[in-house]
């Protein structure tokens, strides 16, 4: 296995990480234990955020200055749907959890519980784009 495969199979264990707390923050909210369902979805940011700086937007960049174009139309496709709502979703997310601040009442947050609905939607998608290029990238090839 190269070093680039190595990353990305790496950035693939953190997603399926990153997803195992989500479903487990999703678990305390429908317990209604709001303030552990909120610093588990802290923690998934954060993992996002730190797996967006070391791992995806490196490797982002790489393709642009590799020549982005000359990538088969469907894994440019998919690449860049994925980082469009891969960043929608990781900006979203850092919007809802900053502005809670980690704060005793939930009156913030629930006020922004329609953006977290969708925000889980965006990012299960860009989730499942994200393992659609790595299966392409690596597993069919």
């Amino acid at each position: 296995m190269d070093y680039i495969a190595l990353i990305a199979s790496l950035s693939l264990v953190v997603q399926i990480i990153t997803l195992s707390i989500v479903i487990s923050g999703y678990i305390l909210k429908r317990r209604m234990r709001f303030i552990e369902h909120g610093t588990l979805m802290l923690v998934a940011v954060a993992m996002q955020f730190v797996s967006f700086l070391l791992i995806m937007g490196p490797a982002f960049l790489i393709i642009v200055e590799n020549g982005f174009v000359q990538r088969p139309i469907l894994l440019s496709t998919v690449t860049l749907v994925h980082a469009i709502l891969g960043g929608t979703a990781l900006t979203t997310g850092i919007w809802i959890t900053t502005s809670w601040h980690l704060q005793k009442s939930i009156t913030n947050c629930i006020k922004k519980r329609k953006f977290m609905r969708y925000l889980i939607i965006i990012w299960i998608l860009a989730l499942s784009l994200g393992i659609t290029l790595y299966v392409l990238t690596y597993v069919v090839t």
